[in-house]
């Protein structure tokens, strides 16, 4: 039967209701209007004591579905009963059309969820309530049961000011009869809607598209291929549909796309297969269901793909994450743990950059063969390894170590899902090698906690290291390039900001044609160091980023799909970092300290003209109030203090740690008083010899002087100033 006298209906609904000014919305449907993260859970064709555990646990039904009968078997989804889900609610079976409205009136709710079912004593109901109060309330609702497709149509043509929230076709006796829940389409429950019965699915996707609207219902029809639907009004939050799905895709494809399930329905084919249909709602951060949307853009169906930025700083936290834990083959990527591993035997002393390795050069296509053999040294096959992805240094590494220690040290320091199951290089006919996103992200953490003790910077060095990376045409590089560009940061701010950045990296690719690990497979792993800027501190902020794709259909999308996956969580960071220098007011002299007056009366001032920032090297530091014709010199400190009348001085000296002398600042105050000296911020006297001005160091500057006293000659100090370099 076809739906279109039912669908002019509705239109002419949407039409009319939009003729005034339709409020946005409040609970255009009570189980999906809500989007903060949260637990949940479904199970099909489960017992009635496994919908009960689940309840037990501190769970509400959202969606309910009647399996069977005989035996009584249920598919329901939940969500956690809590924080911004937390509820009033009730649900039953069995019930018969007059029960239900007598539950409702027994808890003063109303219907999200009516489902009917043939018993050996007629039609019954299943149904869920939750309470007509608060921003659910509603001043008219009710259900309708036994309509057949001409009394539904007529139904919404009669009922002008009143939706349906939930529709469920069913059978009665072999007739197609529709079931279906409602609420008046005013105030706290107003909302643009559609509804289409018995259609194709397409005939859903054209009007979803067409109206910019999101399904909050989906019905399959048993047998016939078609489905009944509702929808309301996308509200800008991401909603996803799927159906003719098996039980194994419906875990996977929920938490693929960042989502909750709202809708689960169990259903049977015109060829007898079990199938699936569900609706998804976001159940993640923007920055998590936005990455995973843009990845997917290009993916087939059965595609997997995931990503993961995590920071380092103080506790460290999963800003986002898809399939984190999910193990892939990394292809290349996975070469970070024999780098690792190398760089950690090199730490404690048990082999040397410099030792000598045979590596054997010899090739099939990508495939180590054992032939060819050269002599080099272990950095040279390490660094080729890394950066020119070399499957010959890499396999003379593996080969140096063995496969159980290289995964044993991974495993020590987190990585447990690290296995080498074949030869890098040698995979499309092989079981694959595995690793998730997390033990990556752990060994560089390892790596940041000291695992590798003085050779973190090789480490660092060895890997792709100091240039963008990304995937599919789509930069880091360009990403820098463009929120830089677009900031209020000065050039010498963006020169910083870039000379304080690092980055260390590796991909891996595979293109594999027929077998079992038919398909393309791309990742990247990524540490990322950034500067964040509070005030005129410079705090290094340290991140691990990282994405995959295994089973694509082409090259161009797995790597579209990566490189959109790094580039939007490197986008963040970036963001975020960039906005931090924009935002800080930065006073970086700070005069300072209990001096005491010179012969003139007066205490001698010391500041600085010219610019913090490192990279400018335009630094003066000066002195005025001073006594005229006298000499006077410059000197530097790591830190405060306070000596009082040092070496039989009149005045305090307020600077210490390892101190040092500008003599070239030494000269005469002439008859100003003044004296003046521009640093070379890459030559500042220490002690014993000079050192370079870093950002983030802080140095503290005091002007000595010779003086007169009432006891004769004397020295005396001006007041010190203390200086933060960016």
């Amino acid at each position: 039967m076809l739906c279109q006298p039912l669908l002019r209906a509705v239109r002419l609904l949407f039409l009319l209701a939009a003729g005034a000014a339709v409020a946005a919305p409040t609970s255009a449907d009570p189980q999906t209007d809500v989007v903060t993260p949260t637990a949940w859970y479904w199970n099909a064709n489960a017992t009635l004591q496994t919908i009960q555990d689940r309840i037990a646990q501190g769970n509400r039904i959202v969606d309910i579905e009647v399996e069977s009968a005989s035996p009584l078997r249920f598919s329901a989804a939940f969500v956690r009963n809590q924080g911004d889900y937390a509820k009033a609610w009730w649900w039953y079976y069995g019930q018969t059309f007059a029960d239900v409205q007598a539950k409702m009136n027994l808890h003063g709710a109303r219907l999200i969820d009516i489902e009917p079912y043939e018993t050996a004593n007629g039609i019954r109901y299943a149904i869920v309530l939750i309470p007509n109060a608060g921003s659910d309330f509603t001043t008219e609702h009710g259900y309708q049961a036994g309509f057949s497709f001409t009394q539904l149509s007529n139904w919404i043509g009669n009922n002008g000011s009143r939706r349906i929230i939930d529709v469920q076709p069913y059978r009665d006796g072999g007739n197609l009869r529709y079931a279906f829940a409602w609420v008046r389409n005013a105030g706290n429950t107003q909302s643009d809607w559609w509804i289409l019965a018995n259609v194709e699915f397409d005939t859903i996707r054209d009007l979803l598209d067409d109206e910019n609207a999101r399904l909050i219902d989906l019905e399959p029809h048993d047998d016939t291929g078609r489905f009944s639907a509702v929808m309301v009004p996308r509200d800008g939050n991401a909603s996803l549909r799927f159906y003719n799905m098996q039980s194994s895709d419906v875990d996977f494809l929920a938490q693929q796309y960042a989502s909750r399930i709202t809708d689960l329905e169990r259903y049977r084919t015109s060829g007898g297969s079990i199938r699936y249909a569900m609706l998804l709602r976001r159940n993640d951060n923007d920055l998590a269901v936005s990455t995973t949307l843009a990845m997917r853009s290009t993916l087939p169906f059965d595609a997997s793909s995931g990503f993961l930025l995590r920071e380092y700083q103080g506790a460290t936290s999963t800003v986002a994450g898809v399939f984190e834990d999910r193990i892939f083959e990394p292809a290349s990527l996975m070469k970070t743990v024999h780098l690792f591993t190398a760089a950690r035997q090199v730490a404690l002393g048990l082999d040397f950059w410099s030792s000598s390795i045979t590596e054997n050069t010899g090739l099939s296509g990508s495939c180590p063969t054992g032939a060819g053999p050269v002599g080099r040294r272990l950095r040279e096959s390490a660094v080729d390894m890394m950066n020119s992805s070399s499957n010959t240094a890499t396999e003379a590494i593996r080969a140096r170590y063995g496969t159980p220690l290289i995964e044993g040290v991974a495993n020590l320091f987190g990585a447990e899902n690290v296995e080498l199951n074949h030869t890098i290089g040698c995979f499309c006919s092989s079981a694959r090698n595995e690793i998730t996103l997390r033990d990556l992200a752990d060994l560089h953490e390892a790596v940041i906690d000291g695992a590798l003790l003085t050779e973190r910077d090789d480490f660092y060095d060895i890997m792709q290291s100091g240039t963008g990376f990304g995937m599919g045409g789509l930069s880091t590089t360009a990403v820098l390039n463009d929120e830089l560009s677009a900031s209020t940061l000065t050039a010498t701010q963006e020169a910083t900001f870039r000379s304080l950045m690092l980055l260390a990296h590796k991909g891996g690719s595979y293109t594999c044609f027929g077998g079992a690990n038919d398909g393309e497979y791309r990742s990247r792993g990524a540490y990322v160091r950034l500067p964040f800027r509070s005030g005129c501190e410079v705090e290094l902020r340290e991140f691990f980023i990282g994405a995959w794709v295994n089973e694509a259909d082409t090259e161009a999308n797995a790597e579209t799909a990566v490189g959109e996956g790094i580039t939007r969580l490197y986008r963040h960071v970036v963001q975020d970092a960039v906005e931090s220098w924009e935002d800080a007011v930065c006073s970086p002299w700070v005069a300072y300290g209990n001096v005491t007056p010179n012969s003139t009366g007066n205490i001698a001032t010391c500041w600085a003209f010219g610019s913090p920032y490192v990279l400018d090297n335009d630094l003066e530091i000066n002195s005025r109030l001073l006594p005229q014709n006298t000499f006077g010199m410059l000197l530097v400190g790591t830190q405060s203090d306070f000596f009082p009348n040092p070496g039989g001085s009149a005045g305090n000296l307020c600077i210490g740690g390892a101190i040092g002398r500008f003599l070239g600042s030494l000269g005469s105050t002439g008859t100003t008083g003044t004296l003046q000296y521009q640093l070379d911020l890459e030559a500042i006297p220490g002690p014993t010899s000079t050192y370079p001005v870093k950002s983030g160091d802080r140095l503290y500057f005091q002007w000595w002087h010779r003086d007169t006293g009432p006891g004769g000659p004397t020295s005396n100090f001006s007041r010190a100033l203390e200086a933060t370099f960016i």
